[in-house]
Order: C-alpha cells, then structure tokens, then sequence
C-alpha cells in the first residue's frame, strides 16, 4: 500500500542550509497492517507520519500509494487523498471543545456534503461503536481523556479511510484508557482490516502492533 523511495525532508533555516529531518529513508508498508513508528524527540518520525498523512510533501525521494506517485501531488489532490483515504488521530485530541461529541465526528461528514440526517445517523453509529452511545450529547469538555480520544477515533473512522494515522495517540492517557485505547485501534486493525499507523515513544505499546519500525537521525535504523 506504502512504498518510500530516498524520502526526504529539509526544513529551510534562515541562518544555515536547513534541518534534515528526513535523510534517504526507505519503507514498505502493506495493507491490512498495523506498524508502530518509534525513535526518539526530534528523529523525524512525526515528520514521516505527515508525509505518509499526506499532511505534507517530501524535498526529494518517492511516495507511493497504491502504487501511485503521489510525491508530486499538489496542495488539492493530497486534500483528496485526506479526506478519501486517511483517518487521523491525535495525542491533544484535537476536538472542537464546545461542541457535542456527536457533533465532532459529524463534521468530516459534513464536509463532503452528506446531509444533516445522514452524517447524524453515521456519527451516532461510530460513538456507539466505540462504547459513547450516552456520551454522544455530551460536550468535549464534560469528557474524559479517555472518553475524548473515543470521540477522536469515531471521528478518524467518518469516512471510512483505508488508513489510519495516529500520533501519540496515549500520550495524555494514563495506563487503564492507554491500555482500551490500543485495544480499540487492534480491533478495528484485526477485525476491521485497517491500515493503522501508529507513531509512539513507548515500546510497551510498540510492541503490541504487527512490526516496529525504528527512526533515528531521520533514517530507519538497522
């Protein structure tokens, strides 16, 4: 499903030749797997996770997607591929807080133009399906952390994407929601046949997906 060719990525600095958060990276992933993407602060692995997103694009090498050359796409065609193909997941949550939960997974719906009833219908199917069914009139800020990325995860899976890119998606959970939280992403990979990657500092966690991949000085290490 993924294939990177020489990735890279420099980030241009005033006063030098720039950061090179990505130097020459190779990787395949395939469909239907779960990989977590583990390294230290600041050794490009967010950076990798964006590209393969199509949050951003690489300064050289190849991305493909399905076999697509998508390296070159512009601003609108990753836009696409976004809303088509990829489903997001965020350490912060990343939720309107003063909207109800339902109302939070219905606007990626919304966006692509299902109507009101419809994109109603669905959301209240999702939150149900990761255990929110009474929570859904709820507002963010009357949720839990945990109960928070529940509502992040239904509102990753609105419009059914192929992938799902999840970014620390514990970092602000303690060990119990962490612990339903991985299991709920394992599910929807095993069961649901998703795509899932997950970036991660936290090995424990790493080591429950299919295949850990390692970045170090923007590299995959050997």
């Amino acid at each position: 499903m993924i294939k990177c060719q020489n990735l890279s990525k420099t980030y241009p600095l005033k006063k030098s030749e720039g950061y090179r958060a990505l130097k020459g990276l190779d990787l395949k992933i395939e469909k239907g797997e779960f990989v977590s993407i583990c390294g230290p602060s600041g050794c490009g692995k967010s950076t990798l996770l964006n590209i393969l997103g199509f949050l951003d694009i690489p300064t050289g090498g190849k991305y493909l997607f399905k076999n697509t050359d998508v390296t070159s796409f512009s601003d609108n065609q990753r836009s696409v591929l976004r809303r088509q193909a990829a489903g997001f997941v965020f350490q912060s949550f990343n939720l309107l807080p003063r909207l109800s939960a339902q109302e939070n997974v219905k606007l990626p719906m919304l966006y692509l133009g299902k109507n009101q009833k419809e994109a109603s219908a669905k959301a209240a199917e999702l939150l149900e399906k990761v255990g929110l069914a009474d929570k859904r009139e709820n507002s963010i800020l009357e949720l839990s952390g945990g109960e928070r990325q529940r509502v992040g995860i239904a509102r990753a899976l609105a419009n059914e994407p192929e992938m799902l890119f999840a970014d620390e998606p514990t970092g602000n959970l303690d060990s119990v929601n962490s612990a339903e939280i991985m299991k709920m992403l394992a599910e929807l990979n095993k069961k649901g046949g998703m795509t899932v990657i997950m970036v991660t500092h936290d090995s424990k966690l790493a080591s429950l997906t299919d295949r850990i991949v390692k970045i170090k000085d923007g590299e995959v290490a050997v």
